[in-house]
């Protein structure tokens, strides 16, 4: 049976490459049906969060499987750098993967060691019997897989900031990505994003690494700030997510409800 679409081409990669904005909102829960809710959306990318929500490699595989036929792109956050859980989401299929508080060039270095093919990289090759190669109908996964792959490690911490520039320009990432949160509390101001501190920090990260040509991509709690970040030129927005959806609307439904009928 032909394939129906080209399943190595990531289109989250080229977009922000490209310059083209990229939309994205979070998944926390492991529910392959909520994903699929979701995509029936307009958003571009699916941010799910596995270094906070309690996802497995399967979870996110029956996920990514989910909204394959549409057209939203996984976007898997690990929960912390290692060889195996990046090697065995590649295998899966995931092409897009964040790795939190990444605080060296050194750190990122390993990182992209774990993900690369020699003579990068030390990752073991399995691809074509896999998801990753579609068990072999995309023979050409080698030679494809450098332009499609996109690693993203996340600056969220003084540390990070102080060497964004050696995580930045570490060789074969597609990008990075900011955590104004953690980097609100490891500068002293809690949940407090909008700091002036904090925000000054995000304006530099954005404007430094746009000017050496990366993208750069973030999340955003208002539609203020996301209009902020996008014109400082960021190319990918996380936007809300399952749980802060679910929670809003349950609360503003028994409200407004219990409202028109007890008053």
């Amino acid at each position: 049976m032909p394939m129906v679409k080209d399943y190595l081409k990531n289109k989250f990669k080229h977009g922000i490459e490209a310059g083209v904005l990229q939309y994205g909102v979070g998944q926390e829960t492991t529910s392959p049906d909520v994903a699929e809710i979701l995509a029936t959306s307009n958003y571009d990318w699916l941010f799910v969060d596995g270094e906070h929500g309690p996802h497995t490699v399967q979870t996110i595989l029956e996920i990514a499987r989910a909204i394959a036929p549409f057209d939203m792109t996984p976007v898997v956050r690990i929960p912390q750098a290692g060889t195996g859980i990046i090697k065995q989401l590649l295998d899966a299929g995931i092409q897009n993967i964040i790795i939190p508080k990444v605080e060296t060039g050194e750190e990122t270095e390993d990182i992209m060691y774990w993900a690369s093919y020699a003579p990068r990289g030390n990752r073991g090759f399995g691809a074509t019997a896999v998801r990753a190669g579609y068990y072999g109908r995309h023979a050409d996964y080698l030679d494809r897989n450098v332009d499609e792959i996109c690693i993203l490690p996340q600056i969220e911490s003084k540390r990070g900031l102080e060497n964004w520039e050696a995580i930045t320009t570490t060789p074969g990432i597609g990008g990075i990505f900011l955590g104004p949160i953690d980097l609100a509390v490891d500068m002293g101001h809690g949940l407090n994003i909008f700091h002036p501190e904090v925000e000054k920090a995000m304006d530099f990260l954005i404007t430094s690494i746009k000017k050496l040509g990366k993208p750069v991509g973030t999340i955003a709690l208002t539609p203020e700030q996301a209009k902020h970040f996008a014109d400082l030129g960021v190319s990918f927005l996380a936007l809300g997510a399952d749980t802060g959806f679910l929670v809003n609307a349950a609360d503003n439904t028994l409200k407004t409800f219990k409202g028109a009928i007890e008053n």
